[in-house]
Formats: structure tokens, sequence, C-alpha cells
């Protein structure tokens, strides 16, 4: 997802109707039908939304150079029909660019200029940061009709890359599947338009944690953030990427230019914690979830994390209570499930890890589901030598969790055993 320029946001309906000084329905309308840009937060549900002012200045600009035109055809209404196709073919071409500069927000502009039925699919396609699994499923198909419309809209292709990025935590298909669509779509993007920043970082992602090349992830998502400095993606990626390998304080510098790129994306505030989170400074970091829940307590990541924080801290009790929240929010998704099971079995409740762990095996002879969440279930309980087989697996599926195990404090009691080190040299990580 390209994330939002820095602007006010709008948390409600009720908001962004009075911003536009239209009714709630005239706005929910549009939004249905004109590609006015609002924002998801509920998983899976057209619940709570949230617009910023700077989408929808641009987008009501493209609606003035609509109405604009409409009124010059008006002026001419028995002009010949070719010349009345021709003012509206150009109308178009003049909100296409619109909104296409608002999309892309880089410079310099390239030569194509893109269908306008391409560029409308590609609005449709956006989601927010706290999108769930039909949101996303839905953007990765919207652009894909975008640039089935329009094979050279490099924007589209941008779009599609980060939309497959974000499917693959859902694991409705195997990692190896869903990041090599996104690097075969940013590479197309790149060939389109060089001067993309997009399509790099979604390259840096791919080099990290599906090819564990860290020093060429690296020099892509500096180069993404070369191109466009103000990519607070980009800055979180990297890291999130440093993280990995344990560079915590450059891992700190970039948390802190994501949020001063976009101070209100939540994505920046809770990579902040994270870093600290991984350097075992739990109360530092639920200082940064806590200010994040602040600002929408259903933010998914946040909350998960969080939990986490209280489980580093001994608060088990607390930990499941969070974590059970967080897998409610955030769909059910492999990566909170496996850490529901290992703090229900670390606070003792083992039926229930058990009863998990069940569910998870029986997920997996039924279809795909990654490893990792199981290895994480088993390290819970106790069972050191069946977590390090799952883990094992889960290196065979290029997929093993939210974050690498080698900074994972899950993983400190078994980060003297020789099958752990083993994997983590596999992932070309430093070890511990």
């Amino acid at each position: 997802m390209e994330d939002p320029a820095p602007s006010r946001r709008l948390e409600s309906w009720k908001e962004i109707a009075a911003y536009l000084r239209r009714s709630e329905r005239t706005v929910r309308r549009w939004e249905a039908n004109e590609a006015l840009p609002v924002h998801r937060l509920q998983h899976d549900k057209r619940g709570s939304v949230y617009a910023y002012e700077s989408e929808l200045d641009a987008w009501r600009t493209s609606r003035t150079i609509l109405v604009d035109s409409q009124s010059d055809t008006a002026a001419t209404v028995d002009a010949p029909p070719q010349r009345r196709w021709l003012a509206g073919a150009a109308m178009l071409v003049m909100v296409s660019i619109a909104v296409l500069i608002v999309a892309s927000r880089r410079t310099p502009a390239t030569t194509h200029t893109p269908n306008p039925e391409a560029v409308r699919t590609a609005q449709r396609a956006r989601f927010g940061d706290n999108a769930g699994r039909v949101q996303v499923q839905t953007g990765v198909r919207l652009y894909q009709e975008a640039v089935r419309i329009d094979p050279n809209f490099a924007i589209g292709w941008s779009g599609l890359a980060t939309a497959h990025v974000a499917s693959t935590w859902f694991a409705d298909l195997p990692a190896t599947e869903t990041l090599r669509d996104a690097q075969r779509a940013a590479h197309r993007a790149l060939k389109l338009d060089p001067s993309l920043g997009g399509p790099w970082r979604v390259l840096g992602f791919v080099s990290h944690t599906l090819d564990w090349d860290h020093a060429k992830a690296e020099r892509e998502l500096r180069q993404a953030l070369s191109l466009n400095p103000r990519d607070a993606v980009a800055a979180s990626w990297l890291a999130e990427c440093l993280v990995d390998l344990r560079r915590f304080d450059e891992a700190l510098m970039f948390a802190k230019q994501s949020q001063e790129a976009n101070p209100r994306w939540l994505g920046a505030v809770t990579t902040a914690g994270n870093v600290h989170y991984f350097m075992r400074n739990p109360d530092l970091a639920i200082a940064e979830y806590r200010r994040a829940l602040e600002t929408e307590p259903n933010y998914g990541l946040a909350n998960h994390f969080l939990g986490r924080a209280y489980l580093a801290k001994g608060m088990s009790a607390k930990a499941v209570e969070q974590l059970r929240h967080s897998d409610e929010l955030l769909g059910h998704v492999p990566f909170s499930r496996g850490d529901l099971g290992y703090a229900l079995a670390v606070a003792g409740r083992r039926d229930e890890a058990e009863r998990m762990l069940s569910d998870l095996e029986r997920k997996r002879s039924e279809g795909y589901f990654p490893a990792f969440p199981i290895a994480e279930i088993e390290l819970g309980l106790g069972r050191t030598d069946a977590a390090m087989e799952w883990l094992e697996r889960g290196v065979e599926e290029r997929q093993i969790g939210y974050y690498f195990p080698a900074v994972d404090p899950f993983y400190d009691p078994v980060q003297s055993h020789p099958r752990f080190r083993n994997v983590i040299r596999r992932l070309n990580l430093p070890t511990p």
C-alpha cells in the first residue's frame, strides 16, 4: 500500500461529510460509486472508517475538473458528435492525470498517459493499514484488473506488488507464490518507470524475507528511500530488516524517520515499539503500542505486539487476554494463532494450547498452512525437538514468522541448541 501523505486524518463518516460539506449518505454513495478515498479499520467489516484531507482534496479537484468540463460541453450542446466525444476524452485525461499525481506522489511524471479506467480501478484497489483478508484480496483483484486494462500502467503494477506482499500474512497461499508474484510485479513497474520508489521497497522485502539476501535487501530499501525520502513504509520496512540483523540502533533511526515522514501512520509507531521489544525493553515498547492505540483502539498489530510485550514482562494472564483480542482483530492469521498458542502454553493453559495445536495441524493436513505457528506452540509446551522439526519445515517453506527467530524472545531458551543455530545460519543471519 502506498502510504498516505501526511495530513489531518478524519475519523468518521460524520467528519468526512462535514469536511466535504455534504450529507453522510452522499459521501457513502461517493465512496461506493465514485472512488472517494476512504479507508476502513475493522477486519472484514464495513465498520470504522477514516480519510485523509489531502486525499479528499485531490479527489475533489478531480471532480471539479469533471464538472467544469461538463459545463463547457453543455454550452455547446449542438456541437458535432465527434467534437463532443473529443471534449469528453480530454476531460477524462485531465481527471486521470489529477488522480495519477496523487496516487504516485512523485516527480517527474512518466511519458505514458494511463487509461482513465485503469486509474479509477487502481484507486478502488487501495486498502488501509488495518485492512483484513477481504480488503486485501479485493485490492489484489482490482490492481490485476487495472494492469489488464492498461499493461503499461506503472503505478498499477507497483500497487499490485505491494498488495501481494500484504496477502502473504493471511497464508492462503505459500509465501513462495505471493512474494514471487510481488517481485514480478515490482520488476514490471520499474521497467515501465524506473523513478518509482514503491517497487524497490517491495524488492527489498522479498530479498530479505524470501531470498535471505539481507545485504541486497538493504540496498533495495535504501534505493526506495533515495527516490522518495518521505516513504514511511520503506523506512519502516528497512527498520524491520535491521531488527532481524540485530542492528537495533540503526533500526530505531529508521523507525523514527518513518514516523517523521508520516506522523499519522500507525504502522510507524508500532515498528518503533517493536524495535524496543526486540531489544528486550518491553516498557518502552508498551508506551509506543499504547500511543498507537490511543489513536485507533482496534489497530491489530499494535494490539498484537502489546500482548507479546506483556508476556515478556511475565504478565502471562494479561498477555493471553490481549493476544486473544488481537487474534480476533487480525482475523486468526498464522502469526497471531501461533503467538496466542505459545502464550497459552507459557501461561500454564496447556489443554487450550494442545487444542489449538491440533487445530493448526488439522488445517495443515487439509491444505496449505505454514509450519512456523506450530513450531511456536510446541516451543511453548517445552517440546524442543518437535519445535525444531517444525521450524526447519518453516525454513523449507521460506516462511518462518513475522520477525525472524534469531531476534524473537520466544526462542531465547533454545539459542544455544545446535539445530536452532543451524537454522540461523541457513537464514544468513548473525547468531546471537
